[in-house]
């Protein structure tokens, strides 16, 4: 299967036809975008100084956006990277283009899928893996479950007290760590909801900078998204049909589709009560399976006149209200979101918008001192550190491990590597039957097996060098690759506020290179 994310910020001809622009043609030339709407403006200037935020918008300005679903702590390191890389270049495209520009942050608080947001991982002081994990406290008479509640309506429970000081303990420590506590606990005392904390929590760490932040459930977002949702009821099923035959089109060149729609699945979502359920459309009519709850298209367009703030679009009209709502030049995105934008382009002419360039977020990873010495000292990457313990644990020993055994295995190994291989190609070439080179090359792979499996007896054969040495493999991989995952998706940024403190968010916008897309390497 190839590999999207990689052909794509390559600018692989391949894929121009699904995106408007690479990467690289960003800063070229501001895009002709329409004006920003008063409606929106107003409403952007009241939410973010409701945050304590400075919100100057003249009318003028072209948005970078990009957006996360809210987690606890903020969620993974790569919300973070998100929100640096929209700064980042929407001070370059004001800079090279010379058109005025503002990152923008899209609180995905409609989002639902509270299961996948409820765990924060805290890397601690012991350099172990710490899982935080919420439980709301709803009252057990009402017999509800937050599963399904978009997250601008879970509610906080003072658990999350304990959650912070509980990550608090648990983290590296230094001058800082009290303040970061007191920040934590005062801005959870200061939200209602999930998205609410999230949104207070970002704003406090971006608060120098011009980073501006939006929910779409606000009322004027719901109010100008209906014409969108409208238009999406009086023609049910044809995004899903651009969606799935963009998704083949991709298939057959070779890559995943990443957003796979069921024929009569709608790309909205209905609220009932404090649930947001899926809407299909079976037979002419709308269904709300969870609900069982049916409604013609006329009455589907009389509930969404009357309660436009119960309708929210999906992953896919995401996209669209998002570009209705700002000029949007730009939308910042992860390798998964690049993958399901390959598929929108179709949804941009279906609703009349025009399709912003897709930019690739800023990947890195946070080490520090100690553990570069010691990633050095055993010859690992930081890709390496996602292989398997064991391998990890071989390729390190055999770095440090010295024994006149081993050497004398090494020192010989190769003459023999050698001898076998010229054995294999002089017999096949006296007798080239097919057979007997066959055999003769399986011959020399089992040598060349056994001579691996002596040497990783030797190898293992101090036992007290291999735990220390296991010990610190284990420290490389919990740090840098918890799980075999990349740092960035399973680690809060709280696990180095407690160590670094205020200065942490300044230092990675000074750090992270937004234009080479590599991984960067942030040593603290």
């Amino acid at each position: 299967m190839a590999e999207l994310f990689e052909d794509f910020i390559k600018g692989s001809e391949t894929l121009a036809p699904f995106y408007n622009g690479f990467p690289a043609t960003l800063f070229d030339q501001p895009a002709t975008l329409p004006p920003w709407r008063t409606d929106i403006m107003e409403t952007m200037r009241d939410f973010n100084q409701g945050l304590g935020l400075d919100c100057n918008i003249t009318g003028n300005e072209h948005c970078i956006i990009t957006g996360q679903q809210p987690g606890l702590f903020t969620g993974p390191l790569f919300t973070i990277y998100k929100a640096v890389t929209a700064i980042r270049v929407a001070e370059l495209y004001q800079q090279r283009t010379g058109q005025p520009c503002l990152p923008v942050f899209w609180v995905s608080g409609d989002d639902h899928d509270f299961e996948e947001v409820r765990s924060a991982h805290i890397l601690t002081r012991n350099n172990e893996s710490l899982t935080l994990r919420y439980a709301p406290e709803l009252p057990d008479d009402l017999g509800l479950s937050v599963d399904a509640f978009p997250m601008h309506r879970v509610p906080l429970s003072s658990s999350l007290h304990d959650c912070i000081d509980l990550a608090a303990n648990a983290a590296p420590g230094s001058e800082y760590k009290e303040d970061v506590r007191a920040f934590l606990h005062q801005t959870l005392d200061n939200a209602i909801s999930v998205a609410d904390w999230f949104t207070v929590i970002m704003a406090g760490l971006f608060q120098d900078t011009p980073l501006l932040f939006f929910m779409p459930h606000l009322p004027t977002a719901r109010r100008i998204a209906a014409d969108i949702i409208r238009q999406e009821i009086q023609n049910p099923l044809e995004s899903t049909r651009l969606l799935n035959e963009a998704g083949q089109r991709l298939e057959k060149l070779g890559y995943h589709a990443q957003v796979v729609k069921h024929p009569n699945e709608c790309n909205f979502f209905l609220e009932m009560g404090d649930h947001r359920r899926k809407v299909l459309f079976e037979s002419g009519h709308f269904v709300l399976p969870e609900e069982n709850i049916t409604a013609s298209p006329e009455e589907m367009k009389s509930l969404l006149d009357l309660l436009p703030h119960r309708f929210s679009p999906n992953v896919a009209l995401r996209c669209i209200v998002q570009q209705l709502l700002f000029p949007t030049a730009a939308y910042i995105g992860g390798p998964g979101e690049i993958a399901y934008w390959a598929q929108v382009r179709p949804l941009f002419e279906h609703f009349g918008q025009s399709m912003p360039t897709v930019y690739p977020r800023a990947r890195a990873v946070l080490v520090s001192a100690k553990l570069n010495q010691l990633r050095q000292r055993f010859g690992f990457s930081i890709e390496d550190c996602q292989r398997p313990e064991e391998e990890l644990l071989e390729q390190a020993l055999r770095r440090i491990a010295k024994t006149p055994t081993l050497d004398a295995l090494r020192d010989r190994r190769a003459p023999v590597e050698d001898a076998l291989r010229g054995l294999a190609d002089a017999v096949a070439a006296a007798d080239p039957a097919p057979h007997l080179k066959s055999m003769t090359d399986q011959w020399v792979n089992q040598s060349l097996q056994g001579m691996n499996r002596i040497e990783r007896i030797l190898l293992l054969a101090d036992h007290k060098q291999t735990e220390a040495t296991r010990k610190q493999v284990d420290r490389l991989r919990t740090s840098l690759a918890p799980d075999r995952k990349p740092q960035e998706r399973v680690y809060s940024i709280v696990s180095f506020l407690f160590a670094q403190g205020p200065e942490l968010i300044p230092r990675l916008m000074d750090s992270l290179n937004v234009e080479s897309f590599a991984l960067n390497e942030v040593e603290l």
